[in-house]
């Protein structure tokens, strides 16, 4: 096995460029193992090895990598986050959970308006855009070192494990928008707002602290293995 040269890498990734993949862990894997067979055979033998497996790694190829790539990244945070919300519920967690659901529900019943009310079911969506600023940048310097190496093809490279936790930071946004359309059509049927205040406001303040601190989780367990 020898060192190949600074030139030959550069090769190599101009030759990868010309592939146009975006998902930096389909790029990375596909570099990794153009490195590890060139370096296999001579100096002389470089240029035939790379055309051979540049015929492997087609541009139909790569793309069909990455598109399954993408497919099975989606449903891995899905089923990660799913099993960490499932362990809040279990004998050692149940007791945590139900003291915050407590906490959550007298300061509920303590707020004075609808402001206080909205105030306290924003908080939980504060922290999820705050966390969602942290984890843009910390994968933001997790990439750079990539799109330094591949820049030039007009494509931007982006995780494909990091953009499903990206999307899921902003999806209790829209949620929120959907619900408070919803309620206003509740209220609109007369239903007194100080009856269900206390306990709507604990159901949706409990299911965002659930859903941010779960996401937190899939975060940090994937952070140990991928780019996110």
């Amino acid at each position: 096995m020898r060192q190949l040269s600074d030139i030959e890498l550069q090769e190599i990734r101009k030759s990868i460029l010309l592939k146009e993949i975006s998902s930096a862990e389909i790029l990375m894997e596909i570099y990794d193992h153009y490195i590890s067979h060139l370096q296999e055979f001579s100096e002389s033998e470089f240029s035939e090895q790379l055309f051979e497996l540049d015929q492997k790694f087609s541009y139909g190829y790569c793309h069909a990598l990455q598109s399954k790539f993408k497919k099975e990244a989606k449903k891995d945070i899905h089923q990660t986050q799913w099993k960490v919300i499932r362990t809040y519920f279990c004998t050692s967690r149940w007791l945590f959970f139900a003291g915050i659901l407590v906490i959550i529900f007298t300061i509920a019943t303590q707020t004075r308006s609808e402001r206080e009310t909205q105030l306290m079911i924003l908080s939980p969506l504060i922290l999820l855009t705050i966390a969602s600023f942290i984890f843009n940048w910390k994968n933001y310097i997790k990439l750079k070192p990539i799109k330094k190496a591949f820049k030039g093809n007009g494509i931007s490279i982006q995780s494909s494990l990091a953009l499903p936790i990206s999307e899921r930071m902003y999806l209790p946004v829209l949620l929120i928008y959907t619900l408070n359309f919803s309620l206003s059509r509740l209220f609109e049927l007369n239903i007194p707002y100080d009856q269900v205040q206390a306990p709507l406001a604990t159901l949706l303040t409990a299911g965002l602290i659930l859903y941010f601190l779960s996401l937190m989780e899939v975060w940090k367990i994937k952070s140990k293995t991928a780019l996110v």
